[in-house]
């Protein structure tokens, strides 16, 4: 069963292969909402709402594009598994296209997986996935990416003084229960209506600080 999905994998996405930014130890920083400026430059990115956190010792940031669907059923990847049915596949971001993300909330971190707030992780361990759609995991609690995003150490923070993000506290509940097409709108009114936008200096910005 694993081979076969590995193998349906690779002939849906290119190639599968480990994230390099994803390992088993646990994120130490906060999470945020990114919810992209009106003026969003970068086509890759505009109107999009990204959760990211601080992972591991080199300090990169990483996180997913959570407001994109894309017109592929799970069931593809996973046609063994009638559960997979009921979930869609949505695009996580430019970076290792052919890899395959996911985001659960759940009361047990899977295995090799980055807290991104109380009782939400994110994982690309195949085998964990597997085993939450063979747990029919509701698409309330599960969401399943291609691809991801990653910046590089003071990179998010040069976008953030130059105005094309605004920071959101994460909220599981609009993650997993506002549709994908409302999000952006949403966010960003209440983004700018509370003007929760970073500083000008890239010294007073941590992601990680708690």
């Amino acid at each position: 069963m694993r081979r076969l999905c590995f193998a349906l994998l690779i002939a849906l996405c290119g190639c599968v292969q480990p994230l390099p930014l994803f390992a088993a130890e646990v994120a130490d920083g906060r999470s945020v909402l990114l919810v992209a400026a009106e003026g969003m430059a970068d086509p890759r990115f505009r109107q999009s709402v990204v959760l990211v956190t601080r992972h591991g010792r080199s300090r990169s940031t990483v996180g997913v594009i959570v407001n994109r669907v894309l017109d592929v059923p799970l069931d593809r990847a996973f046609p063994e598994l009638k559960q997979a049915a009921q979930h869609r596949l949505h695009y996580g971001g430019p970076v290792a296209p052919g890899d395959i993300v996911f985001m659960v909330r759940s009361e047990i971190a899977p295995a090799a997986s980055i807290v991104l707030a109380e009782r939400l992780f994110l994982s690309s361990n195949i085998d964990s996935l597997q085993r939450l759609l063979e747990a029919s995991t509701p698409a309330s609690r599960l969401r399943v990416f291609r691809g991801f995003a990653s910046w590089a150490p003071g990179q998010l923070e040069h976008e953030i003084n130059r105005g094309d993000w605004f920071l959101l506290p994460v909220d599981a509940d609009v993650l997993f229960k506002d549709p994908p097409d409302e999000m952006w709108p949403s966010l960003w009114r209440r983004a700018t209506q509370v003007m929760v936008q970073a500083p000008r200096h890239a010294d007073s910005i941590s992601l990680a600080q708690r």
